[in-house]
């Protein structure tokens, strides 16, 4: 299926089946695979964004926004499915199926670590973190320092400071951020067997 509209943000989704539910495989740590994909990503010339695994454990979906210098297009994507599918074949993190999406940041650019604040100073951002009364809080306000682990947000209600650690999620808010000056999205559904990514067809959708 090929379908597009209107934000700039590009992805792929990679099914793949993995080891038999038969045979004794453990997942593997999340932290571990996001390790092993950033590492093949550099050598590519892509920044790991983020990496999360959502669904059930049966049925994982693997997702991984990427990054570069000028953009993301669809063939980046495309490029690092395939690679990062032989990666996922050789390390075997799941058993049984799962769905590997590749995708770029998109208009609400995660942000997970300490230079993606550094690197987006100043321009606004939603971050949702751990609070001692009510157990989640979440602000919007301005970038204006992220030093040593502790990040400075000038919000409507004043500056706060946060440490990293405790940041459940935080994104870019409020402004769009461009892919090559495109406008246009893209979603292809490969399946993956024997080492190798078939097209299955694609129908146009406006969504």
């Amino acid at each position: 299926m090929y379908e597009w509209a209107r934000g700039a943000h590009f992805f792929l989704v990679l099914s793949h089946a993995g080891c038999s539910l038969s045979v004794a495989c453990n997942p593997m740590d999340n932290r571990v695979l996001e390790e092993i994909v950033a590492r093949e990503l550099e050598a590519l010339g892509y920044e790991c964004v983020k990496l999360e695994v959502v669904g059930s454990p049966r049925n994982p979906i693997v997702r991984l926004y990427i990054d570069r210098p000028g953009g993301v297009s669809i063939k980046h994507c495309a490029q690092v499915s395939r690679a990062i599918g032989l990666v996922l074949e050789e390390t075997d993190p799941f058993p049984g199926r799962y769905l590997l999406e590749v995708s770029s940041p998109g208009n609400n650019r995660p942000l997970t670590k300490e230079e993606h604040f550094v690197r987006y100073n100043g321009r606004e951002a939603r971050v949702q973190c751990v609070d001692a009364g009510s157990g989640k809080k979440t602000y919007t306000g301005l970038i204006r320092s992220c030093i040593n682990g502790l990040l400075e947000l000038d919000t409507a209600d004043g500056v706060h400071h946060i440490r990293l650690s405790d940041i459940l999620s935080a994104n870019l808010h409020g402004q769009e951020y461009k892919n090559l000056g495109m406008y246009h999205q893209f979603h292809l559904l490969l399946e993956w067997c024997a080492n190798r990514s078939v097209l299955e067809g694609y129908i146009p959708m406006q969504i």
